[in-house]
Parts: structure tokens; sequence; C-alpha cells
């Protein structure tokens, strides 16, 4: 088994039965947007909600619940303009105060989960309505009182819940500023033509002005061609020593100054030793010791993989290059997409002709309509940020009701987000008036930009990446919730809300698994010559090679998840006493950098970079995966599981889209958003209690 634990006219949270469908898009250009004017609406929404959190103090509502649900809800759909431009806006100085004003949003909404005043009001058995009401409103109440109580501490005294909210604004503004350096950072190398030789297209690196060479940004977009293709063992030192020194000097400070403050907020509350154990707390693992446990098992599954396989590279090199010695962390990416290619046929440059992204992007969609029975319609007068953007309306395709929306945002950019999202735009939530506020959100994704007279050609982990990022869209937009903190959401966002953590990717690595089945691999693919889908014989060489040559890239995460949990259950590092240097690996006392490194160089048995600390280009831990690393390995699992459920179908000779079986995940799982919990919505489509077996049967006969 898995590990698992198992003042406005007022709306009242009994009387909802049916709702209409509120159908505006949310205004979303930013043509005329300043910092001042980014400071005022978010001056505004602070102001409305602390108004409609006093009424609730004062006694002045009827349903205090149903009041502060709505406040959550508007609160939440009127932040997008506000925090959005931090991540696409093309003026700086609007970024940085769209980022200050994500701070202040985030604060406001923690002001109010420490609240005892707003904790006795909803404690106040007077206020409430005698009418019987339903679970999921049921479900509201408990989450509201558990963060008041449990999470934040509306039970403690003042100066108490004073410290800790003091305390984690600071964690905030370091987060902010932390994330914002790496998606700020306009670093790049250059190299010449003969230094990029067996990269291809090499005109997508713009030429240097003053040396004529190629500049080749830090972006994955631009590197990772780089690590894969390039023969020059010496190009591919010198990017992956960029990578792992990137925002090194200015974040590193930040990551250790954010590790004491976690455990120094976690004492606060006196309930918790440590910011792993304040963070499990609500999630499916529930404790350090489950996670961990759980890692180890995947460690023990992986292990004899990387053996052999670090081996058969090794021996690779030795054979294609004898001179340049023993196999070396930048050498990885390189020798992986070789052995592929020689022993399981996997051209990964030829593949990118079948991978033109304007049919990858339509057939995506076009498989997603087909598996859970909906209708996407571009919004061709939406407002838009940028010229890239599409905007899209999600309906049921038989009913015609409308679910909500979507926007896609697939090229890198100057000041843009760096790494791949999907960023809540607005919540799922009822009006006072009974209208359901449709979802919308973006995926943010840095895939291969067209070039003039060239368009998008995508590598095959960019369509599976694609593919991924589009099953956190359907979980947003399909998500009907009548309350804001049940709505789908992620720590990106100033709103409290979203599923358990470590269930978050489950629905979309589910959903991901498609990406790999012969019969959709026919269907994302047409080349860029003649329209031809890949040959069954390189998509079968494509699905075999699915798990091949992955021992190392797990072992790699599977040390980065065990990092996480182990800085996140100490005090970290202190430079005004003797515990500098607090963890220790092997009888060997390191600092958050060198235990990153020999970390890395226990679980995988490759030097890092010497002098580096990649954790500090790592966003996941400063954006709401600390403690939470652990969740993607922990959500594969589940989502084997489910998928398992798919493959039945192929195994009796059936198409593996199934729109019946796709419509009830979409019922049991998409839909219900955080109306119910992790466990119970994977025992409702599986019919059981869930199990790693699908899972461990894949790892070990690969």
């Amino acid at each position: 088994m898995i590990p698992t634990r198992h003042s406005t006219r007022l709306l009242s949270l009994s009387n909802i039965q049916r709702v209409s469908m509120s159908s505006s898009l949310p205004p979303l250009s930013f043509k005329a947007s300043t910092p001042s004017s980014v400071r005022a609406e978010a001056q505004a929404i602070i102001e409305k909600f602390k108004a409609s959190i006093n009424d609730i103090k004062d006694g002045k509502c009827g349903d205090p619940f149903a009041t502060l649900s709505l406040a959550l809800g508007d609160a939440s759909a009127e932040s997008a303009r506000v925090t959005l431009p931090s991540m696409v806006h093309e003026d700086a100085e609007v970024r940085a105060e769209s980022n200050r004003m994500k701070d202040a949003l985030a604060n406001m909404f923690s002001a109010a989960f420490t609240d005892s005043g707003l904790l006795r009001a909803l404690s106040d058995k007077k206020q409430y309505t005698s009418k019987q009401i339903s679970e999921e409103d049921e479900k509201f109440r408990r989450d509201v009182t558990f963060l008041l109580e449990a999470r934040n501490g509306g039970n403690a005294p003042q100066d108490i819940r004073h410290e800790l909210q003091n305390t984690r604004q600071q964690i905030e503004a370091l987060c902010t500023a932390f994330c914002s350096c790496i998606n700020e950072n306009e670093d790049h190398l250059l190299f010449s033509d003969d230094e990029l030789r067996g990269v291809g297209d090499i005109d997508r690196f713009p030429l240097d002005y003053y040396t004529k060479k190629r500049k080749v940004s830090l972006k994955a977009p631009s590197t990772l061609p780089v690590l894969k293709f390039a023969r020059n063992a010496e190009t591919r030192r010198t990017v992956l020593e960029a990578l792992s020194k990137k925002c090194q000097e200015e974040n590193t400070p930040r990551f250790e100054q954010v590790l004491k403050l976690r455990h120094e907020a976690a004492n606060i509350l006196a309930t918790y030793p440590h910011h792993a154990a304040y963070q499990l707390a609500p999630k499916m693992a529930s404790d350090v010791k489950c996670a961990t446990e759980f890692l180890n098992e995947c460690v023990s599954l992986y292990k004899p993989k990387l053996e052999r396989e670090m081996k058969l590279l090794t021996d690779l090199k030795k054979e294609l290059h004898p001179e340049e010695g023993g196999l070396q962390a930048w050498d990885m990416e390189y020798y992986i997409r070789e052995f592929k290619a020689r022993c399981a046929g996997v051209d990964e440059a030829s593949l990118r002709q079948y991978f033109p992204l304007e049919h990858v992007k339509g057939s995506i969609l076009s498989i997603y309509e087909e598996l859970l029975e909906l209708k996407f319609v571009r919004e061709i007068d939406a407002d838009i940020w940028h010229s890239d953007v599409e905007c899209y309306s999600v309906s049921d395709a038989s009913t015609g009701e409308r679910h909500g929306y979507f926007y896609l945002d697939l090229f890198p950019r100057d000041g843009k987000y760096s790494h791949q999202c999907v960023y809540p735009l607005r919540p799922s939530y009822v009006k006072d008036d009974g209208t359901r506020v449709p979802p919308a959100c973006v995926n943010l994704c840095n895939l291969t930009p067209p070039r003039e007279g060239s368009p998008s050609l995508l590598l095959f982990r960019e369509v599976e990446t694609f593919f991924h990022e589009f099953g956190h869209v359907m979980h947003c937009v399909l998500t009907k919730s009548k309350h804001t903190l049940h709505s789908w959401a992620w720590s990106a966002v100033p709103w409290p809300g979203g599923v358990e953590q470590d269930f978050l990717e489950v629905p979309s690595m589910m959903l991901e698994n498609f990406v790999w089945q012969p019969e959709i691999l026919q269907r994302l693919s047409s080349h860029i010559d003649d329209g031809s889908s890949l040959p069954d014989q390189t998509i079968r060489a494509l699905n075999n090679s699915r798990m091949l040559m992955t021992g190392f890239t797990k072992m790699k995460y599977l040390a980065m998840a065990l990092y996480d949990l182990r800085v996140h259950t100490s005090a970290g590092p202190d430079a005004t006493s003797d515990k500098q240097n607090p963890y220790v690996v092997d009888e060997v006392s390191h600092n958050a950098s060198s235990l990153f490194n020999a970390m890395m160089k226990k679980y995988t048995g490759m030097e890092q970079v010497k002098g580096s600390f990649a954790g500090a280009s790592w966003l996941h831990l400063m954006q709401g995966y600390d403690a939470g690393y652990y969740g993607y390995i922990y959500s594969e699992c589940y989502a084997a599981d489910l998928f398992s459920e798919f493959e039945a179908l192929a195994r009796d000779n059936k198409p593996i889209i199934d729109s019946e079986l796709g419509r009830k995940y979409r019922q049991t799982i998409l839909e219900r958003g955080a109306t119910k919990c992790g466990v119970e919505m994977l025992i409702d489509f599986l019919g059981r209690e869930p199990s790693n077996e699908a899972f461990s049967y894949r790892v070990k006969t690969s």
C-alpha cells in the first residue's frame, strides 16, 4: 500500500441547491498597468476583504461562514490583475511592484487566518442557520476552523500571533526575492559555431554584436539542446557549471535564512517540532517518517537500475571518447540520448521533425476534448497580455455547460516566469446571487519558440511536459466547488486553497501517461515536410524507451526530495553560533550548500560542479513545495494506479481514449477539487483502496 493517513447581501451556505454560471472572462490586458495602478488595485482588494472580515467579527452578518466564503472568493478572483504581471509583464518595475503586492495579499490572507476575533465569531453557534447544511459546506467549516486553530494559532496569545505573522512575512518576502532573481536572470554564455557542433539549428541562438559568437541563455529551451547534443564536452561542462551556479551569490543567503525562519515559525506555534512536520500534517503522507520511508523504498527500487545504467553509460563513453576520462555530470544528458539512439533506436534530433508545435497543440486539445467529453473554443476577443497568448473557453460537449477558461502562454520572453507551471487566475466559487464563478488559469510554458521562416519543433520531452501541464489546466477549469478554499490552487498564488499538496500532481501525472501510448503518439506526430505520423517502428522504440536510462534522473530526484525533508527537519545554519554546519552525511558535517552536493553524490554517485549550489536556482522549495518535493513521485505512484484502469482497455484491444471512463475520471477526480480528500477520490474512481503495484511493476520490469 502507498502510505497515507486517512457588509453585503448575505449568502447562506444551506440554501444553494442549483447555481447558474457566470460567463465573464477576467480582464487581463495590462497595457495600462503601472506600478501605482497595480498598488491601487491591491489596496482596493485589501480594503474590501478587511471590511468583510470586520463585518463577521462585529456580528453584522447572518451566516459568518457564508460571508467568509464570499470574501475569500472575491478577493482571490480579483487578485489576478495584481499578481499575474509578476510572471508575465514586460516592464521590470511593474513585475517588481506586482511581486510586492502579491506578498501584501498573501499577508492579508495570513492575517485573517491568525485573527482570534474571526475565530471567536465563527465559533459563535448563535450566528449559525438552523437549516441542515451540505457535506461540502460542512467540510468548508471544518477546514476553516483547522486553518485558524491548528495551522495559524488563532487561540494563541496576541503576541504569539503577531510574532508568527511577522516571521511569515519575512519568509514571504525572501521567497519572492529568491524566485524573482531566477525569473529576472538574463545571464548568457558565448560559443562559437564549432563549439556548438551537433546541436543543430544553431541559428536559434542570436549572434553577439561584439564577439560574433552565439548567445546561449540559461533558460531550458536553450540549455537542454546543448547538454543533449553538443559534441564538445567542454561546451557541455561550461553550460552545466553556469546552471549549477545560477543566482548562487544572491540566493544562497536567502535560502539559508528561509530555512531558519521556517523552523522558527513552526516552533512559535509550539505544536510542531520543525517545518517539515508543520507542512506534512494536512497532507496524505501525514508525517516526515511516512514520506521518508516511501522515498527510501523508491531508492531501493531505483538503485539497482542506476548501477546497471551507469556501467552502460561509462562503457559507452569509453568506446566513443576514451581520451576524455570518466563519466561527468555534464555528460549525462548527452550519453543518455546517445545510448537511446544506439540501443533503442530513438533519435531525438530526428523526432523533433515530427512534433511541430501547432500540430502538437491542436492534437493535445483534441485528445483532452475527446477523453473528457469537452469542447474548447478560442475566445478571439479575450483580454490578453501578449500577442503570443491564446484564450479558450471550456464547455461540456453534450450539454454546453460552461466550465471555465484557460490561456496558453507558451514561449519564453525576457522577464517571464522561467519554468513551466499552470497559474490559477480565478477560483471556482459561488457568488451571493447564486451564480458560480467559472475558474480560469494560464499555462505558462517555455517551449522552443518559432523563428522567422522556421516553425517551433519540439523535443519529445517538451511534448510530454505540455501534455502534463495541460492536465493541471483541466484539473483547474473543471473544478466545481462552492468555496475558493476547495478550488484548484497552489502556493504560487496568494490565496489559500487547493487539494493536498502531495495529491496535486496526481491528476496531471495520470493524464501524462497517455502521451506514451501508440495511438496517442500517432495523433501527436505530423512530420514537418509531409504530415506523416511517426512510423510504427519508431513508436514502439519510443514507447519502449520510456523507462530506459531513468535510473540517474530518478535517483537525482530522490536525492533532492530527501534533501528537502532533511533541511526542513532542523533549525538550519546559524551564523551566530557554532551550528553553521548542522547537517551530517557519512559522519561529515555540512551546511545547506555542501549538504546538497553530498547527498547528490551519495545517491547518484556523481560529483557535482565544484563550489556550486544548484539549490540557489531551485524554485520549488521557495514556491510551495518545501517539505513537499517528495510529492512528485508520491503522486506518480497513485497516477500509475489510476492509469491501470485505462491500460486494461488497451490489453483488451480497445481504444485507450474511452469517453465513458474519461467522464468517470472527470467526475470523481477533476471536478471535485478539494471537496473531498485525495484518498477518498482515488477510492471513488478505482472502486478499491489504492495500491503501488502498478508503479512497482513499471520500475522493476524496465
